[in-house]
């Protein structure tokens, strides 16, 4: 059940990037809110009230994660990818992120919103980078993810206010 629940109901033992597999049921649950058709501070709610439980899950499962696959960020363990790509509707800074298009435009936002939180999780950009190289608790395993989905709203935001 650890092993399950650890690595995102088993995508993150996905033998290639089990971080992006890992994520897979965050972008699951933005869409099905945005399928919902609710306002962006429900589909940001629904977000965060999420992100907060899987951090719960991540608190309570890190020390187990990184005697079992003895490291102190488990590629496997991917909690903190699932609460990193629940950011990034949150902190969007601009609202209802515009694109180019028909009744898509949500979800190809939560599509571009979920593939540039991976690049930038994997990059690293100042203050995930010295949080991904200092601090190897639970909370810098986590944190790494949150700051580079702050990287990703503003960036992604910036982006599509230039093409809208």
């Amino acid at each position: 059940l650890r092993i399950f629940l650890a690595s995102g109901f088993g995508l993150g033992l996905a033998p290639v990037v089990p971080g992006s597999f890992g994520a897979l049921p965050a972008l699951a649950l933005h869409a099905f809110a945005l399928f919902l058709g609710w306002s962006d501070g429900a589909v940001r709610a629904w977000c965060l009230g999420w992100a907060g439980a899987f951090s719960a899950l991540h608190y309570a499962l890190t020390p187990w994660a990184q005697a079992h696959w003895r490291a102190s960020d488990p590629r496997h363990f991917v909690l903190d990818e699932i609460v990193g790509a629940l950011c990034v509707p949150v902190f969007w800074w601009l609202p209802s992120p515009a694109w180019p298009g028909g009744s898509l435009a949500p979800y190809a936002c939560a599509a571009l919103g979920f593939c540039a939180f991976r690049a930038l999780d994997a990059i690293k950009l100042p203050g995930a980078r010295y949080i991904d190289r200092r601090i190897h608790t639970a909370s810098g395993v986590l944190f790494d993810d949150v700051v580079s989905a702050a990287w990703t709203a503003l960036l992604v935001s910036v982006a599509l206010r230039c093409v809208g």
